[in-house]
Formats: C-alpha cells, sequence, structure tokens
C-alpha cells in the first residue's frame, strides 16, 4: 500500500493520506501535483492546525546511509541515500590542474596557505556526505512534520581490529614493528622471508593496493617479496589473493559525526544517539533483515511499511559546464534522471528514469531492468527532478 504525501496552500506539512482520496482531490481540483517522486498533493487551501509529529531514523554510512520516518507504528517514508565516492579523485584532479598551470606560468590562482584547521572544520569528502544527509531530510521536512530524530554514531577502536583481539591498558603503547621506514617495517613483519617462495635474499617491499589506486603507506598495506617474484607479480604470472585492511571509512564515521550531530540539533526538536550494539539488538527483536533502512526503522521502533522503497541520489550542485568527458547531457528534451513513460512492443507502458541517452535508443531504469532501451519517439517526459533523484528500488 502506497501512500501520497500531502500539504497545505502555504505549504504546512499535513498527515499523508491514500491514493484514492488524492486521486478524488485531484479529480474535484481541490488539490494540485506538488512533486510526483515522492508523490506529493498540494490543497488549495490553507489549514489552520495541522496535527502528527513524526520521527526520522538515520543510519549513517559512509557509502550508503539509511533513512526511515515513522508516524506511530506505521513507516511512512524509507530509503537508502547513496553518497558520492569520487569527491577525494576530483579534488586531486583539480589540484593538478593548478600546479599544471603554476609550472607552466600561465594565468592561475596563487597558492594558499594556512587556510585549514579552523575550529569546526571539517574535510570537504567527509563534509560532502553530511551534507547530503541534511540535503534529504531539508525535503522530507518539507511534506513530514518531523520533529524527533535518532542517528546512529559508530565507536571503532582501529588498533584492537587490526590486532585481531581487544588491547587492554599498556598495550596501546607498545611500538608493533622495528625500523624507521616503511619497507623496514614490512621486512621486519615478515622475518625478512619472501612470502611466495620463502628465499631470503633479494628482498622487496610490495604495496597490496597500489598508491595509483588509493593504497597508503600503512605496514598493513605491504608484503615481502624477493626480486623474482615481484617482478613476476607485476608481469601477471601470478595472483596476489592477499587483501589489505584499512580503516578509511571507520574514520570518515567518526569524524564527521558530531558536526552531523549539531546541525540536526538545529533542525529537529529532539536528538538521541543510537550505537551499533543497541541498532542490531533493535532489529533482531523486530525480526527485520539486515539492510540500511531496516536499521533506521529499528532505531525508531517501527516495521509497518506503507511507503514505497527509494533509493535517493543527490544530484551535484554545481554542474561542469563543457565537460570534456560528458558531452552528451540533453536530447530531444530530455535529460539524464528524467522520469518518463515509454510504450513498448512487448511490455506495453514502461515508467522509468533516464539511465543513458544513446544514438538511437533510451536506456530506462525500472523495476525489471537496469538498462531497459526504449525508443525516443514512444517516450513522454513525467517528471524532472531538481536536485534530488527519488528511485524507487
Amino acid at each position: 500500500m502506497s501512500i501520497v504525501y500531502v500539504i497545505d496552500s502555504e505549504e504546512k506539512p499535513l498527515l499523508p493520506t491514500n491514493g484514492a482520496r488524492a486521486r478524488i482531490l485531484l479529480k474535484k481540483g481541490n488539490a494540485v501535483v506538488y512533486s510526483v517522486e515522492p508523490f506529493t498533493i498540494r490543497l488549495k487551501r490553507k489549514v489552520d492546525d495541522p496535527v502528527g509529529e513524526f520521527k526520522v531514523g538515520i543510519d549513517d554510512g559512509t557509502k550508503k546511509v539509511g533513512i526511515s520516518v515513522a508516524y506511530e507504528d506505521k513507516i511512512v517514508f524509507a530509503g537508502n541515500i547513496e553518497l558520492r565516492q569520487d569527491v577525494h579523485r576530483k579534488m586531486l584532479q583539480r589540484l593538478q590542474y593548478r600546479r599544471s598551470r603554476r609550472s607552466r606560468k600561465v594565468r592561475h590562482r596563487e597558492v594558499r596557505f594556512l587556510n585549514r584547521g579552523k575550529k569546526g572544520w571539517l574535510p570537504p569528502t567527509i563534509k560532502q556526505k553530511k551534507e547530503s544527509i541534511l540535503r534529504v531530510l531539508d525535503d522530507l521536512k518539507k511534506r513530514l512534520n518531523i520533529t524527533h530524530c535518532v542517528v546512529e554514531q559508530g565507536q571503532f577502536d582501529s588498533s584492537s581490529i587490526s590486532a585481531g583481539y581487544e588491547l587492554t591498558g599498556k598495550e596501546y603503547q607498545l611500538s608493533e614493528y622495528e625500523g624507521n621506514n616503511w619497507r623496514q617495517k614490512v621486512l621486519w613483519r615478515d622475518f625478512y622471508k619472501c612470502q611466495h617462495c620463502g628465499d631470503l635474499g633479494r628482498l622487496q617491499a610490495h604495496h597490496i593496493q597500489e598508491r595509483s589506486k588509493g593504497g597508503t603507506n600503512v605496514v598493513g598495506n605491504g608484503i615481502t617479496l624477493c626480486e623474482k617474484c615481484h617482478k613476476d607479480l607485476h608481469n601477471e604470472k601470478w595472483e596476489l589473493n592477499k587483501k589489505t585492511r584499512h580503516f578509511r571509512y571507520h574514520t570518515h564515521l567518526q569524524q564527521g559525526k558530531w558536526w552531523l550531530f549539531k546541525e540536526l540539533v538545529k533542525r529537529f526538536r529532539d536528538v538521541r544517539i543510537f550505537y551499533g550494539w543497541m541498532t542490531a539488538k533493535a532489529r533482531r527483536e523486530l525480526g527485520l533483515e539486515k539492510n540500511h533502512y531496516h536499521d533506521a526503522s529499528a532505531m525508531i521502533g517501527a516495521k509497518n511499511y506503507q511507503c514505497k522503497i527509494y533509493s535517493i541520489k543527490p544530484k551535484r550542485a554545481k554542474v561542469w559546464e563543457d565537460n570534456p568527458t560528458k558531452t552528451c547531457t540533453e536530447k530531444n528534451g530530455l535529460k539524464h534522471y528524467d522520469l518518463v513513460k515509454a510504450n513498448h512492443k512487448v511490455r506495453g507502458v514502461v515508467k522509468g528514469s533516464i539511465r543513458s541517452l544513446k544514438k538511437n535508443c533510451i536506456t530506462l531504469r525500472t523495476e525489471f531492468d537496469d538498462h531497459f532501451p526504449v525508443s525516443y519517439n514512444k517516450t513522454k517526459l513525467i517528471y524532472r527532478p531538481n536536485r534530488l533523484i527519488y528511485c524507487q528500488v
């Protein structure tokens, strides 16, 4: 059963209604369509005393964020926010462009110094993820009167996770490896022995995850190999199955959690904190499967879903004009992520979001196929999202 969100003529959020009642209001002319996804109608009259207070649960993460909104014991909105993972790469690319222009003595921006470390400052790679959560919440507050918030905060002990057991007392102060540089530490850990053939001569340290692909100079990202095995590995004569353990995602959660909490306090009347073990316990008691939006529902103590499940993708606020890698942004009056309906000779009427604009056809994200081809001539635009893309799962 799907619900319809309702706002009055002054755009104050009201209690949601069902599809049948919404159709009657639209047919009689007492309401107009406010947005298609999520479907919201706007009444043509003012409501003096709107009722209903909603609670939102946020399962914070680094790749996906689960979000659920409940009224009493009913879930009226649920979905996963798909966070961007390319900000670090794009910032590095911009840095290289600027350095290149300075070295070529052409028009450039002067080097900036001492513009880091201010109070309340967050790295852009982390801040953009937290701002994406706030953008979705601000958009939902236009449709639902959300007053209470429950947010999960992760607690990680990276040292104990790396060691494989819980450290206590002075164990946190003990040096894990000998040596002054990364190569010496890796060789000392591996007892100065090739980890592939066992040779003891001409040893080298190899990065398990290459530096060019995001690898770092932590000891866990290194392995000792002899010169022959190292050369054969790069020539793809054998394959290294060992994977490195990194704590990048744990660090992102730890670093941005209090900035997000302070921003939530500004937006909601009551904000509470949940921890991982509390979420897992609540989810098991409700009998829900492991999923981000299920975790968010467990945090607010509701499991009766009466809404669609969405995958939410925040669009970039700033668009790169004349982007050489993305030459086609609009074709035949259609753009990427537009919600359209098309006539298909086998499937009939198909609704979906535009994935790509090819030369002879359009591919759609639909319920049954993520790359469904349809014709340009038989496609009609239904709705164009602004800055948040709501796709049904």
